[in-house]
């Protein structure tokens, strides 16, 4: 299923995901977990490929945030994870968290924004 966020490169055939990457301010659920409060966009048109590591490494996602997208300093390392388990087909590719709280700090997104 192509959707209306995808490009495709005819020359290679790979298809790109065109993506948004999300500052969220989140509050915390009284039951534990965490309520997206507002997202802002922070970096659109960012391009990535479907079959691309980034989707599936997390260590070289998270040095592309810091090296690229420059929103995670050298600090960050060992106080954030990625979360992948997000539906594509909503349009939320990747979160990333605080590794001490949970809280949602930042997403690749497809749609929102």
């Amino acid at each position: 299923m192509t959707h209306t966020n995808e490009i495709a490169d005819p020359e290679t055939a790979t298809t790109y995901y065109k993506c948004k990457l999300l500052s969220i301010d989140a509050w915390r659920d009284p039951e534990g977990g965490w309520d997206w409060n507002n997202i802002s966009a922070i970096e659109e048109g960012i391009f990535i490929a479907e079959d691309s590591e980034l989707l599936s490494s997390s260590r070289k996602l998270l040095k592309y945030f810091r090296d690229n997208l420059c929103v995670l300093s050298d600090k960050s390392k060992g106080r954030v994870f990625v979360d992948f388990g997000y539906d594509i087909m909503d349009g939320v590719l990747i979160v990333v968290h605080h590794k001490g709280t949970g809280e949602p700090l930042f997403a690749l997104s497809s749609v929102h924004g």
